[in-house]
């Protein structure tokens, strides 16, 4: 789990990105924020394409929590 809200806002798309390049292809990854993640989601999307899918059981208004798919690692787009 990651819980983006023990992290400064400026802090949080590092620790987002840092976690999908450790994520292995078939693992999920349980994102908790109390922000409403949709424009940072908007902006990494040319990042998720590259073999993530994500939902949204819980969208806010106080807290949001985003499942992450892993269906590709990072290594095996690089060499694609």
């Amino acid at each position: 789990m990651l819980d983006l809200r023990e992290h400064p806002l400026c802090d949080r798309p590092m620790r987002f990105l840092l976690s999908l390049e450790e994520m292995a292809p078939g693992n999920t990854l349980l994102v908790v924020t109390d922000h409403d993640p949709n424009p940072f989601l908007q902006e990494l999307k040319p990042v998720l394409e590259k073999g993530f899918t994500y939902w949204i059981p819980e969208p806010g208004p106080k807290i949001w929590r985003i499942l992450i798919s892993c269906e590709v690692s990072v290594e095996e787009e690089q060499e694609a």
